[in-house]
């Protein structure tokens, strides 16, 4: 893996994540986050407990530097990185050559990135909108609008990914 080239994705999709933050105010329900997309593509062969200190660090980071409650995007990253071995497991495939279950996500066939996309914002976006409170409201209102974040970001994220991620990782 070329490290440089990951790492430069990797700061460039923060500093948008930060940027949809501070200036992208489309309706207070709604939240542009393109943070999960920095726990999915980590290396497939992180260990465990890397990839969970991984998901804190780019949550708490994000955090710490655009508004919003504070360990919200932590709490709901170090989710997503404890779950993704789980997510991504039926999407590997085996190497003949290194004799191991790799995960390629520049090789991935539209239906199942979409999927990939789908099970980790709902795995990001349940807890985040059950933690940011109910407003006041019903779970009809809840459910609204867990759909609607999912909804939005997986299409960005798709797009991000097809057309500009790939390159990177």
């Amino acid at each position: 893996m070329n490290w440089a080239k990951y790492i430069f994705g990797f700061v460039v999709i923060l500093v948008l994540q930060l940027l949809a933050s501070g200036f992208i105010n489309l309706w207070p329900v709604l939240y542009i986050a393109l943070i999960p997309l920095l726990v999915i593509l980590l290396p497939p062969d992180t260990n465990t407990y890397l990839l969970l200190l991984c998901g804190f660090a780019i949550g708490l980071l994000t955090d710490v530097l655009a508004d919003g409650i504070p360990g919200l995007n932590a709490a709901c990253c170090t989710l997503l990185a404890a779950s993704r071995n789980m997510i991504t497991r039926p999407m590997r495939r085996y190497d003949i050559q290194t004799e191991e279950m790799d995960l390629s996500y520049g090789e991935f066939r539209p239906e199942k990135l979409f999927v990939l996309l789908l099970a980790s914002y709902l795995v990001f976006f349940i807890p985040y909108v059950l933690i940011d409170g109910p407003m006041g409201k019903g779970i009809l209102w809840l459910t609204f609008r867990i759909i609607l974040n999912v909804a939005v970001n997986v299409v960005i994220a798709y797009l991000l990914v097809r057309l500009w991620i790939r390159r990177f990782f």
